[in-house]
């Protein structure tokens, strides 16, 4: 039966207004029992395909891609939404899979807002789920200190830190590399155990006191103490070095292009933090050290690096330790033109090789800040880690006095022991007469 027809036989019967909107035709097979007209005109309708619209006391019939536009006051309704934290075409691509058949998203991407429409139900729906999505990301404080430690003869594989905790004493947990499982396994049976590796734990007063006395032998340099604010899932880096540029040429259908590229090296931290639902702190953490040189316009990146992930408690310092460096350097000093005589040169010229081992350490300390803690932001270091940094600078300014003052010393030694070979005393004087 022809949808128009029966829509107007339903209206002379009930004396009911029903109108049809422009498009509205179809041939529809309907047996209704026991139902009002005002559900008979809703069944029919949707049983076409066609929505239905209130105004005043009128029914009008409609397509779904119209419905809303054919009143001022029709069925749909618009709403607007400003999305101020996320990005707009992902959050509008999520609601998208909440709304009617009939709603749709426009975005004005230029202004962050999102245009809505939609059956106020389904309006109702999405509104929460977009407070849910589009909310104030969380803003995490991170203090870190970067530390090089002098490493001597006996301490090949690194600082021996099983000294000052253990895998197993619930304070923290070993990220092993190679042969430090089998060091982990043997400490675990009660054999000597030297150092583990690669590793991580909770800072700990034991830890503190090592790197002071490691300070105070003159041991431990603060590469770089950074104090970051960065915001939830995003990447905060702090880069204290240089960028080294070199020349690229390019060959495509015989056009050559030269251009600048640059490698960036020094001491580089990168933290990603993210809060779960129980306020533990999630960092992904990637701290370098490293030095670039050039070579024939070859660049070559010398650097100890390590990335990993950390789950800590707000308020929480980490420790990362056992990255171990070894550089080797040479020095040669000679007489020149006889250190070029063959044979008995060597005797007039001395090569000597040197090795250095350093352990680069990360200390870092994340913590949720609430709108009660923006003072965190702008307050001074804590105070330890003032007094510590301020150990390692009273250290350096001793060593270099001391070797100021050696020196000195042997030069006036020698001075003086020079005078006294080149000046004949009294007695030589008296018999040369």
């Amino acid at each position: 039966m022809d949808i128009a027809e029966l829509y107007e036989m339903l209206s002379r019967q009930n004396k009911v207004n029903i109108l049809l909107s422009d498009g509205v035709e179809s041939e529809v097979s309907v047996n209704l029992y026991n139902v009002s007209v005002k559900e008979a005109i809703y069944a029919v309708a949707q049983a076409a395909g066609y929505v239905v619209e209130r105004h005043n006391k009128n029914y009008i019939i409609s397509k779904s891609d119209t419905a809303g536009k054919t009143i001022a006051g029709g069925l749909k309704q618009i709403r607007t939404y400003k999305i101020q934290y996320s990005n707009i075409k992902k959050i509008a691509d999520i609601l998208e899979n909440h709304l009617s058949r009939f709603g749709q998203i426009d975005i004005l991407e230029e202004r962050g807002i999102l245009v809505v429409e939609d059956l106020p139900e389904f309006l109702d729906q999405i509104e929460p789920i977009l407070l849910d999505l589009d909310h104030e990301p969380a803003q995490i404080l991170i203090e870190a200190r970067i530390l090089n430690i002098t490493l001597d003869d006996s301490q090949d594989l690194g600082v021996d830190w099983s000294r000052t905790f253990t895998s197993n004493d619930g304070k923290g947990s070993f990220g092993n590399n190679g042969f430090a499982e089998s060091i982990v396994s043997a400490a675990a049976s009660g054999a000597v155990a030297g150092p583990p590796g690669f590793f991580f734990t909770y800072m700990n007063d034991k830890i503190e006191v090592t790197l002071t006395a490691l300070n105070k032998k003159g041991k431990v340099q603060a590469l770089s103490t950074p104090k970051l604010l960065a915001l939830e899932h995003q990447e905060a880096q702090v880069i204290i070095g240089e960028r080294t540029g070199y020349r690229v040429t390019t060959t495509i259908n015989q056009v050559t292009q030269e251009s600048v590229q640059f490698i960036e090296s020094g001491v580089i931290l990168k933290v990603t933090p993210s809060i779960d639902r129980f306020g533990r702190i999630m960092m992904d953490i990637h701290p370098e050290v490293s030095k670039t040189t050039l070579k024939d316009g070859i660049p070559s990146l010398t650097t100890t690096e390590v990335s990993t992930r950390l789950l800590v408690q707000d308020g929480q310092t980490a420790f990362i330790g056992g990255l171990i460096r070894n550089d080797l350097s040479s020095d040669h000093s000679g007489v020149p033109l006889l250190e070029d005589i063959p044979i008995i040169g060597a005797l007039f010229s001395k090569s000597n090789d040197f090795s250095s081992k350093t352990e680069t350490v990360v200390i870092i300390r994340p913590q949720i800040i609430r709108p009660e803690q923006f003072s965190l932001i702008t307050d001074k270091p804590q105070e330890r880690i003032e007094r510590f940094d301020q150990k390692i600078d009273g250290n350096a300014q001793r060593i270099d006095k001391f070797l100021n003052n050696k020196t000195k010393l042997t030069w006036d030694s020698l001075s003086s022991k020079f005078k006294s070979l080149a000046k004949p005393n009294a007695t030589q004087k008296g018999s040369h007469k």
